[in-house]
């Protein structure tokens, strides 16, 4: 056995140790590791202060010498900052004046390079213009002899006019002649009209032997020694004298689209044959600028204009009537992936177009009908897909929704005709087939269908549609949203949701009569309610409503959505209502048929077992009502309803129990009873419902004590806060009341409450 005086200084310190000190619990944490040595005392009977007061003190102490230590060491690191600090300071001076002088150095450094280079490119200025001077003598000297002979011979017979290899040095020296003789008129003296004749004719024929050669060399584009060949055909062909490059461009871009692809797509080869093009413009042509947005719109024209013709034909748009929603949906999704891949490519050719031209032009020269068409399409597909989803999931439960609500409230008289001229086994039959279908009327998936679609056509939407109008004829992407919006919520608000409760609002008010309450079968209905209602609205703030830029739609849509959510919670909450009502209906119906009148008024009372009335209530709560509500209610809905649902229950048993006359073994059975309704109750896990069974056990103490103690436990407990006629009333309830003049022994006020 261990010491009680045993030392335990050690796991004491370690006990400090593992938390923040606190003075306030410091003598309470002492007492405790100490109590045994305190309480024992030396003797071990008497109490002996004396321990605890000397570990009081070496604590104390411990903690003098402690802080004395920390004062030192905080101290001691503030002189350290200050020393380190100065120094710092020190160096951050030093450093300063340092750079201040290689900054003085740097600036007079600059100076002299600049004044040294300025005085180098004044001299090179200088000796540009001389030699460019000479330069302009020698070529007019020879201008003027080329113009001399095509005057005088109607011809230029230097070699650089006839050999095919400088053809575009000939076509430099005709330009420059074309320039000179541009002021001189080509009608009057006959040697002026016969220098311009023979300058086109030259003109000419070099500009049709760089195109042969640009052409020839085209058909070799691959190979370096032909594509510089074609540059400087094209180079030469932009002199002001020629005008034939535009022919060449023309003449390329024709052939570059014949050349075949090899991409995994259609898109991607499209891609890869304008970069492939671009690479090849950028060799050849020095206006790359002007040739790749020409050769990339005829590209979009020719190839994936044709494309898009192919795939959704002009006609289907027309014929919207014979169309399926799987026809529908094809249409639609091939529309976005056309569209969403033309634009992705256009945006990513927009390099080679800083005006963003090739956006424009997909949009109004490739899609414009189709877009145009597209919001009338989208909620085309939206309803009848949608229907569709709705049709498929009622047939396979075997549900004709093709009953309206006054054929189908007479289906359901005419079954309770039936059911009330068949056997009880053929009834709980069709009851419980009749309550099956009413739960599975509402189905998570189904609504997670619908919005699945609707999520679809947002993206579409979002895609296919502009925040602002391009013309009358467009609708902006707010207007469509709100279609869209407004869609959902009669597919899933009106069209499923809200008849799944129309549909258990009549069963339930047909069937109500004859078996137990529906509470399964709708509380599984709620649960799914929840769920989906909670999708929707997750759906909605996500997706819908962020994405309307028009406020005044927006509110128009969150409007309309408050009103239909609204009076769907209104329907939910009159159908909670009615549950509860008829749970304490069916309670009611129990106690009724199952409470002996001699349960509370007879000489036996069983002190373990309850009577068989509360122990049938107490069942159907269990098994029926209380575990089955905790699953698709929760949060506050679920205090409130168990709340009104102990409320109910407590006012219905109260007045069920003022019916019978009690015995004092008749009360103690009572009590018993109360015992087992409050630990049922207890699940509800309501403090208010919990305080009125209380009371209820309260007020069975009027029914127990002898008639002369009524009076001193009149304005006792919780009785103190009941009305006093109500507990005349109760008081009356007991047996003895009128054969013991119990009437008497009240307190004197009550005796103005009549009997």
């Amino acid at each position: 056995m261990s010491n009680p005086f045993e030392d335990n200084s050690e796991n004491e310190k370690s006990l400090f140790l593992e938390e923040p000190f606190n003075p306030e619990h410091f003598i309470e944490k002492l007492a405790r590791t100490n109590a045994g040595s305190v309480i024992l005392g030396q003797d071990g009977s008497n109490f002996d202060p004396k321990p605890l007061r000397e570990k009081l003190k070496q604590k104390l102490s411990e903690l003098e010498t402690n802080f004395e230590n920390k004062s030192n060491q905080v101290k001691r690191i503030e002189d350290q900052n200050v020393k380190k600090q100065a120094e710092f300071k020190r160096k951050a001076k030093d450093h300063d004046h340092f750079f201040a002088v290689a900054d003085s150095h740097y600036q007079k450094l600059d100076k002299v390079i600049n004044f040294v280079s300025t005085k180098v490119v004044h001299l090179g200025d200088q000796l540009k213009q001389l030699d460019a001077k000479r330069r302009r003598a020698w070529e007019a000297k020879e201008l003027i002899e080329y113009m001399n002979e095509a005057r005088d011979s109607g011809r230029i017979s230097s070699e650089i006019f006839t050999d095919p290899a400088r053809v575009h040095e000939a076509a430099k020296i005709i330009h420059k002649i074309s320039l000179a003789a541009h002021d001189l008129p080509e009608s009057g003296p006959k040697d002026f009209t016969r220098l311009h004749e023979t300058l086109k004719s030259i003109t000419d024929d070099i500009q049709n032997r760089l195109i042969t050669n640009f052409k020839l060399s085209l058909q070799y584009y691959d190979e370096e020694v032909h594509r510089k060949n074609m540059k400087s055909c094209a180079l030469t062909l932009t002199l002001p004298c020629f005008n034939a490059h535009n022919e060449i461009v023309e003449h390329f871009i024709q052939i570059r689209l014949k050349a075949p692809f090899h991409g995994r797509s259609f898109f991607d080869s499209i891609k890869d044959c304008i970069e492939e093009t671009s690479d090849i413009v950028s060799d050849i042509f020095s206006d790359q600028d002007n040739v790749m947005p020409k050769f990339i719109k005829t590209m979009l024209k020719m190839k994936v204009k044709k494309k898009v013709t192919l795939t959704l034909k002009p006609e289907d748009i027309k014929t919207s009537e014979l169309r399926t929603s799987s026809d529908l949906e094809q249409l639609l999704e091939s529309l976005k992936d056309l569209y969403s891949q033309t634009i992705k490519l256009s945006t990513d050719l927009s390099k080679y177009d800083s005006d963003f031209s090739f956006v424009k032009e997909v949009k109004e020269n490739i899609f414009q009908p189709y877009l145009m068409a597209y919001p009338k399409l989208e909620i085309e597909y939206l309803y009848k897909s949608s229907t569709s989803i709705l049709d498929r999931f009622y047939e396979s439960i075997s549900h004709d929704k093709k009953l309206n609500p006054d054929t189908f409230q007479t289906h359901f008289k005419d079954l309770r005709t039936k059911i009330k001229n068949l056997s009880d086994n053929i009834s709980t039959s069709n009851i419980n087939l009749a309550q099956s279908q009413s739960e599975q009327l509402l189905n998570v998936n189904v609504t997670t269908s619908l919005i699945k679609i609707h999520a679809q056509a947002v993206k579409r939407c979002l895609l296919l549609t502009e925040p602002s109008k391009r013309t009358e004829s467009f609708k902006t992407t707010s207007e469509v949203l709100r279609d869209i919006g407004k869609s959902l919520l009669n597919q899933f608000l009106v069209k499923h949701l809200e008849y799944a409760i129309d549909h258990f609002t009549l069963s339930r008010s047909i069937l109500e009569s004859r078996a137990e309450p529906m509470v399964k079968p709708f509380l599984m209905t709620l649960g799914n309610a929840n769920i989906t209602y909670h999708n929707l609205d997750k759906f909605y703030n996500e997706q819908i409503l962020p994405n309307i830029t028009d406020s005044q739609i927006q509110g128009e849509l969150r409007r309309l959505k408050q009103a239909e959510m609204s009076r769907i919670e209104e329907k939910i909450s009159n159908e909670i209502n009615h549950v509860i009502t008829s749970i304490i209906n069916w309670i009611k119906g129990i106690l009724k048929s199952h409470q002996e009148k001699d349960d509370f008024n007879s000489s036996y009372c069983s002190a373990q077992n309850a009577t068989r009335a509360c122990n049938l209530v107490c069942a159907f709560l269990v098994n029926n009502v209380i575990d089955i509500f905790k699953g698709p209610i929760d949060g506050d809905n679920l205090k409130r309803v168990m709340l009104e649902l102990g409320v109910r229950f407590h006012g219905a048993l109260l007045d069920h129990l003022m019916q019978y006359q009690y015995s004092i073994t008749g009360a103690m059975q009572l009590i018993q009873d109360l015992h087992t309704y409050k630990n049922t109750i207890s699940h509800f896990r309501e403090p208010i419902v919990d305080h009125l069974f209380e009371g209820m056990n309260e007020l069975c103490q009027l029914l127990i004590v002898e008639p002369q103690k009524l009076r001193s436990i009149w304005d006792e407990g919780k009785l103190a806060t009941i009305e006093h006629g109500f507990l005349v009333q109760f008081v009356k309830l007991r047996a003895d009341y009128r054969r013991n003049n119990v009437q008497s022994m009240l307190p004197s006020y009550s005796s103005q409450v009549r009997q």
